[in-house]
């Protein structure tokens, strides 16, 4: 089988603008059953890719301001989700679907912060890394002879 290029290309328009993306399921969250997938109807975020290039820059400018603040590398776990978080607030998430909590920046700046929410920032960066990205394609026989030929001429 042969993949068309153009398939694997990024949607470089949605990753800057956000895309709607679901998370249907997801493991652990049932600590009787740990390794069972939970669906989860209705959750959606809006977000931007972790490719964004404000974020990516913002990102490594915090990953090394925090090599100096920690040389040992022994980050606290709150001083982290508060990073992490942050990051998420600023470029990342712009809206969310099916929560209780009724998506609003003030919520979203203290929620997703908080070291407690850490399923939730795994959540939205987990959708953050699917945005842009088409379904992979292959090439028919068809037109994978048809390229084959001409390209032989």
């Amino acid at each position: 089988m042969t993949i068309k290029l153009g398939s694997l290309a990024a949607d470089l328009k949605m990753e800057r603008e956000g895309e709607w993306i679901e998370p249907k399921e997801w493991p652990g969250l049932n600590p009787e059953k740990p390794f069972e997938m939970t669906k989860l109807p209705g959750l959606e975020f809006f977000v931007r890719s972790t490719n964004y290039p404000p974020y990516v820059t913002a990102r490594q400018a915090r990953l090394e301001q925090m090599k100096k603040d920690y040389p040992d590398d022994n980050i606290p776990p709150e001083i982290a989700a508060k990073i992490e978080g942050e990051l998420a607030v600023e470029f990342l998430l712009l809206g969310w679907k099916g929560l209780d909590v009724q998506y609003s920046p003030d919520a979203v700046s203290v929620i997703l912060v908080a070291e407690e929410h850490r399923v939730l920032r795994s959540i939205v960066y987990w959708c953050a890394g699917r945005v842009g990205k088409k379904k992979v394609e292959f090439v028919k026989a068809a037109e994978k002879n048809s390229v084959a030929s001409s390209a032989g001429k």
